[in-house]
C-alpha cells in the first residue's frame, strides 16, 4: 500500500460508486469491475478510498500500473508491479519459486543480461530461444493470484489500462474469464476520453463486458454543488462565493481541474486573469518551482510519469542533498508525490503530459538522450523496451535498432508476439540508417520479425514479411540462412493456404541445405516438406518426407519433430482409410 497515493481530502459525491466497489471485497458473486471516466475526474481518488476500506476489512491490495510508453509497452507490467508488492511476503515468495513462469513477469527477472545482447543479436542455426509457454504463463499467474488469496481476501487494481500493451489486455482477460475464487477481486480502470474509434482496449473491452462476473462502471463529472463541496474542502483560507463559482464554472464537473483552479486562483491574487488553456493553468505549478526542481520534474516527465530515486538521480546528475531538495520541493507543492519506497511519480497523469508537451525539441531530445546513456550503463537496471524508447526519442537510431532487436527477443520470449512484432518492425525500419554491428544477423531478425507477427494473429503481415525478405535477400547471403529464411516462407504461406507457395518454398530450401548442415533444421525442414506436400495433395512423397524426419528426430531426441512429422502420416493414413495406423500415428 506504499505505492498508493492516500489523500486527506474527503471524498465528495461517488457514493453509489463506492458502494459498487465496496460489493467486490464483501463476496459477491462480482468478481471484478471495470472502472472508467475522463481524465481528472476522480477514478484514482475513488479507488484510494477503495483501498483504504478494503485494508480496514485486511483484505490484501496491490496496485499495477500501465504506463505510456508509445510505440510498444513493457509486456505484464502491472503484473509485474503487484507480484513485486506481492513478494515481500514471505509465503507469495515461495508460490512464485513454485511457479517460475509466473515469476517471469516480476521487473528484476526481465532485467535485461547486457552480455546476452549479441545472443539476441545472432542467433546460431541450432540456437532457440528459451521462451515461457503463454499457456503455462497464464496459467501460473492466475494460480499464484488464486492460492495467495486462499490465504487473505486479495485485491487487485490495473491502473490505466488505455496504456496496456497486447499481453497485458490478454492477461487481464484470462485473469477474468477464468478465476472462480470467492476471495480474489479485479479492479480496471481506464481513462474513456482516450478511447478513439480504434483503440485496441476498445475490442478487450467488449469481450471482458460479456464475462457474467464484471460490471462496469463509469464516472460522470461532478455536480455542481459536488465541486463547490470539494473546493470548500480543500480550501483553508476564505474564498468569495463570486469565486468558487468562477472555478465551478470552468472546472465543469472535473475534480482535478477544480483543484487546480482553485491553486492557480489562491496563487495568482484577486483580480489576476488565470490562463484559458488548461495545459498552461497546470504549468502554473511548474513555475513557481526552482530550476533544480523544474529539472526533477521534467526528468520525471520523459520517464513516463513515474521514475525511481536512482534513475532520477542518475539522470539529474544532481548531488544527494540538490535531489532531495529538489523533490522536496516538487512534493509539497503537489507537481510530484511519492511512490513507495523506490521512488515518485506525478500526482495526476494530466500534469506529466503538460510537461512533457512544454518542453522544447531540443529539451526533449536532450533528456531522452540522457535516459538511454543511463540505461546502457553496467550500473542502471532497465528493460531493451525503455532503451530502444528512450534512444528512438533522442534519434540515436544505431542504439535504438540494437535495443529494438532486443527487446522484440525478450518479448518473444516472454510470450508477448505483439510487443515483439512491434520492435523487430521497429528494427526493419532502421535498417537503411544504421551500420548494423558485425554481431548483426540480418535473416535471424527477419525470421523472428515473421514468427512474431504469425503469433500475434496477423498471418497476412508475416506472409508479406517473409516474401519481402525472400524476394530482396541478400545475394552472398550464407546457403543455409537462405534455407531457414525459405522455411520460414513456407510456414507462413501454409498459414494462409497458399500450399503451392510453400512446396515450391520447402523444395529450395532442401536443395540449399549443405550436408554438413544442422541436423535440428534439417528433420524440422523435413516434416515442413512433408506438410507442404500433404496440402497438395502429393501423398506419397509427403509420407516419404515424414518418415525421414522421424527418423532424424529420433537420432537426435526431438520428439517435438517427430511428433510434427507423425501427424502428417496420420492425416495421410486417414485419407487412404487407415483410421487405425492414423489414431496410432
Amino acid at each position: 500500500m506504499a505505492d498508493v497515493a492516500h489523500y486527506s481530502t474527503p471524498l465528495v459525491g461517488r457514493s453509489l460508486e463506492l458502494a459498487a466497489l465496496e460489493r467486490l471485497i464483501e463476496g459477491t458473486d462480482e468478481r471484478a469491475v471495470i472502472v472508467s471516466g475522463d481524465a481528472g475526474v476522480g477514478k484514482t481518488r475513488l479507488l484510494a478510498e477503495l483501498l483504504d476500506r478494503a485494508q480496514q476489512r485486511r483484505v490484501t491490495c496491490v496496485v499495477g500500473h500501465c504506463l505510456d510508453f508509445g510505440d510498444a509497452g513493457l509486456p505484464y507490467l502491472p503484473f509485474g508491479e503487484a507480484f513485486a508488492t506481492l513478494s515481500a511476503d514471505a509465503d507469495v515468495a515461495a508460490l512464485l519459486d513454485a511457479y517460475p513462469a509466473a515469476a517471469a513477469v516480476l521487473p528484476a527477472v526481465r532485467t535485461p543480461d547486457r552480455a546476452s545482447s549479441d545472443r539476441r543479436m545472432a542467433s546460431a542455426v541450432d540456437d532457440e530461444r528459451v521462451r515461457v509457454d503463454k499457456a503455462g504463463l497464464y496459467d501460473s499467474v492466475l494460480a499464484v493470484l488464486e492460492q495467495a488469496a486462499a490465504r487473505s481476501p486479495l485485491l487487485l487494481i490495473i491502473e490505466d489500462a488505455h496504456w496496456a500493451d497486447q499481453a497485458t489486455r490478454d492477461l487481464i482477460g484470462f485473469v477474468l474469464a477464468r478465476t472462480r475464487s470467492p476471495q480474489l477481486s479485479l479492479v480496471v480502470s481506464y481513462r474513456s476520453d482516450d478511447l478513439h474509434r480504434r483503440h485496441p482496449l476498445r475490442k478487450s473491452l467488449a469481450q471482458w463486458s460479456r464475462l457474467g462476473n464484471v460490471r462496469r462502471l463509469q464516472l460522470s463529472p461532478l455536480d455542481p454543488s459536488e465541486v463547490r463541496s470539494l473546493v470548500r474542502a480543500i480550501s483553508p483560507w476564505a474564498i468569495s462565493e463570486g469565486e468558487i463559482g468562477r472555478i465551478v464554472e470552468r472546472a465543469g464537473g472535473n475534480a482535478f481541474f477544480a483543484e487546480e483552479l482553485l491553486s492557480a486562483t489562491t496563487h495568482a491574487g484577486t483580480g489576476e486573469t488565470l490562463p484559458a488553456d488548461l495545459a498552461d493553468l497546470l504549468l502554473i505549478r511548474l513555475d513557481r518551482l526552482s530550476a533544480a526542481a523544474r529539472d526533477a520534474v521534467r526528468v520525471t516527465a520523459v520517464a513516463g510519469g513515474r521514475i525511481s530515486h536512482n534513475r532520477l538521480s542518475a539522470v539529474t546528475g544532481l548531488s544527494d542533498d540538490a535531489l532531495d531538495d529538489a523533490v522536496r520541493e516538487a512534493v509539497e507543492d503537489y507537481v510530484l508525490e511519492a511512490a513507495g519506497e523506490w521512488g515518485y511519480r506525478f500526482r495526476h497523469a494530466l500534469l506529466s503530459e503538460a510537461v512533457y508537451d512544454d518542453l522544447l525539441p531540443g529539451e526533449r531530445v536532450r533528456l531522452h538522450a540522457a535516459f538511454a546513456r543511463v540505461l546502457r550503463s553496467s550500473t542502471m537496471a532497465g528493460s531493451a523496451a525503455e532503451l530502444a524508447h528512450h534512444a528512438r526519442r533522442a534519434h540515436d537510431l544505431q542504439a535504438a535498432f540494437e535495443a529494438s532487436i532486443q527487446a522484440g527477443g525478450e518479448a518473444l520470449e516472454l510470450a508477448a508476439p505483439q510487443e515483439a512484432m512491434t520492435h523487430f518492425e521497429a528494427a526493419l525500419g532502421l535498417l537503411c540508417s544504421v551500420a548494423p554491428p558485425a554481431s548483426y544477423d540480418w535473416a535471424s531478425l527477419i525470421i523472428d520479425a515473421v514468427e512474431a507477427a504469425a503469433d500475434a494473429g496477423h498471418p497476412a503481415r508475416a506472409l508479406a514479411i517473409a516474401r519481402d525478405a525472400v524476394s530482396n535477400r541478400p545475394p552472398d547471403l550464407d546457403p543455409e540462412k537462405q534455407a531457414r529464411l525459405l522455411a520460414t516462407l513456407a510456414r507462413a504461406s501454409l498459414n494462409l493456404d497458399a500450399d503451392v507457395e510453400a512446396m515450391a518454398a520447402t523444395t529450395k530450401a532442401l536443395s540449399l541445405l549443405p550436408a554438413d548442415g544442422s541436423a535440428v533444421f534439417r528433420a524440422r525442414l523435413s516434416a515442413l516438406h512433408a506438410h507442404a506436400a500433404v496440402a497438395i495433395g502429393r501423398d506419397t512423397e509427403a509420407a516419404r518426407w515424414a518418415q525421414e524426419a522421424i527418423e532424424a528426430a529420433d537420432a537426435i531426441e526431438r520428439p517435438e519433430v517427430a511428433s510434427d512429422a507423425r501427424t502428417t502420416l496420420a492425416l495421410i493414413e486417414r485419407r487412404a482409410g487407415d483410421p487405425k495406423s492414423a489414431a496410432a500415428h
